[in-house]
């Protein structure tokens, strides 16, 4: 076993398969008791006095689930007070707390510290529940051994934006915290090895500029629900993953070379008088022209609609050659329909997978969708060879969204499946299932699984 790693496996892999391998009892109580995460360990202390007299060493204290049973705050606080009073582990890799701190903040001070003395990684904290920012008096930027941060409803300050630690950090996650210029700067010259930046209703204005340009490990940003953000510029060369809800707002991407992945969950804003999402969408677009994955809203389908210029109707000509699944979110009110769905999947020929989400959401077509969208559609010759599934979340049996099963069943040529998933709660006040017009569509296309 003291040889090369090849001989190592070889000799485990021709241990005989009859044989069993029986661990002393005290070995058995140390490894549950330590690298199980702390949830088996409270349950395995319920049903065995073994485990109920052992000490109590587990690494992942993860307290996430802890409100998954009926329980009291008291009795939250009560069962976490005890884990720690009785931890007799030289570390603690991960700690997860989800809690209203009103009231209990010296009990959370004193498990984010015993945390801390024991060399914690993971650290996520959640006081949403308090509504509440919780101001914790703890010096996270000069922590040392942290790998992930995040913090949700407390507040995170980095002083003189002079960071002592967070050198080891892959993951931060703030919400509700103050953004300024000077602290993202801070974080990205201190935390190189950072992958993952989450800002969530985060307090900023203005522009945000991230420059990440001398990192090779930054993959992911998110950002969500941030209405005073106008603008953004990133210059961060190795990022695969944009995610983003709220406002359309400016994007500068133009030094971002390796986006694989965009999350655009646009909202409308009713409070701008001149506010128009859709140039700002166009004006965006090269950003993500790229991508792999694209999940999006009817805002963005939107954008692509015929539209005067310089005197004449023109369409947008971006095209979405590398994108192989779309995920669609549609939004009251709109006036999408399956002539935008399209008008999109025209300019990315090898999609091969669309869910359209409409659980919230209620196709009308209106006029133009009658007189003018549907004798166009039907003239032309649409043909989409590289789809091979399509699922509608929120079929509610309405006529439309049986002309977009028909569509797709007659022009998506590598169609395999096509699911309809009915929300649970409007099953039974749904429209009784057209069962003819659905089985006249497998009729006429037996090759396609159409499901409900």
């Amino acid at each position: 076993m003291s040889e090369s790693p090849n001989k190592k496996i070889k000799c485990i892999d021709e241990l005989p398969e009859d044989l069993t391998v029986e661990l002393p009892e005290h070995l058995v109580e140390y490894i549950i008791s330590t690298y199980l995460p702390i949830q088996y360990v409270l349950q395995n202390r319920v049903v065995s006095k073994t485990f109920r007299e052992a000490a109590i060493r587990p690494r992942d204290l993860d307290f996430g689930r802890i409100y998954s049973r009926r329980r009291s705050q008291s009795e939250v606080v009560r069962i976490i007070e005890e884990i720690f009073n009785q931890h007799k582990g030289s570390e603690i890799n991960r700690f997860v707390l989800i809690l209203n701190h009103i009231g209990v903040e010296d009990n959370v001070l004193s498990w984010v510290k015993t945390c801390l003395s024991k060399k914690i990684q993971e650290l996520t904290l959640n006081f949403s529940k308090s509504n509440k920012v919780m101001d914790l008096s703890v010096d996270f930027p000069a922590i040392e051994t942290l790998t992930v941060l995040k913090l949700r409803w407390c507040k995170f300050e980095i002083p003189n934006n002079t960071p002592k630690g967070l050198r080891l950090l892959r993951t931060l996650a703030l919400m509700k915290s103050k953004v300024t210029p000077e602290m993202i700067d801070a974080i990205f010259s201190n935390c190189i090895h950072l992958e993952t930046l989450e800002l969530t209703r985060c307090i900023t204005h203005g522009v945000l500029s991230i420059n990440a340009h001398n990192h090779k490990k930054f993959k992911e940003l998110v950002l969500y629900c941030m209405p005073n953000r106008l603008q953004i510029i990133l210059d961060a060369p190795t990022l695969e993953c944009y995610k983003c809800e709220g406002f359309v707002r400016i994007l500068d991407f133009s030094s971002v070379d390796a986006l694989k992945e965009a999350k655009l969950h646009y909202i409308q804003n009713y409070n701008w008088r001149y506010y128009d999402s859709s140039n700002m969408v166009l004006a965006n677009m090269v950003a993500y022209t790229g991508v792999h994955v694209l999940s999006t809203t009817n805002i963005f389908l939107e954008a692509f609609k015929e539209r005067y210029i310089e005197g004449e109707m023109r369409s947008p000509i971006f095209k979405f050659l590398n994108l192989k699944e779309f995920y669609i979110l549609f939004k009251a009110p709109n006036l999408c329909t399956l002539y935008h769905i399209t008008e999109f999947l025209k300019r990315s020929p090898k999609v091969e997978k669309v869910l359209i989400d409409i659980k919230k959401f209620t196709f009308e077509p209106g006029t133009l969708w009658i007189i003018h969208q549907k004798s166009y559609m039907e003239s032309s010759n649409y043909e989409f060879n590289s789809i091979k599934e399509v699922t509608i979340d929120g079929y509610k049996n309405h006529c439309h969204e049986l002309d977009i099963v028909e569509f797709f069943c007659g022009h998506a040529k590598s169609l395999k499946k096509l699911k309809l998933i009915m929300p649970k709660n409007v099953k039974k006040r749904a429209r009784g299932l057209d069962y003819a017009r659905l089985d006249y569509i497998r009729s006429r296309f037996p090759g396609v699984k159409v499901e409900v």
